[in-house]
């Protein structure tokens, strides 16, 4: 997996404008825009408290376009 990484940081640095890599780090609040709950039977709580556990897949944002981090919740109620 990091080679794979390591291969789409290189060809980031290709295209213009520059491709920007970004991984979420733990603990940080859950936002819809730059991430996506990658286990979709889980919904955020009403107050928020939605966080990042760990990150399946890195972001890109490429100019304005924004592609989301694949991301694994924690503090999330399952809607079974």
């Amino acid at each position: 997996m990091s080679s794979s990484i390591w291969l789409l940081h290189k060809l980031a640095h290709l295209f213009t404008p520059p491709i920007a890599i970004f991984q979420v780090e733990k603990g940080v609040d859950f936002s819809m825009v730059y991430m996506e709950n990658v286990t979709k039977k889980y919904s955020i709580l009403e107050n928020g408290i939605s966080k990042v556990g760990f990150t399946m897949i890195p972001g890109f944002k490429i100019g304005k376009i924004v592609v989301q981090a694949q991301v694994y919740l924690t503090g999330s109620k399952s809607t079974k």
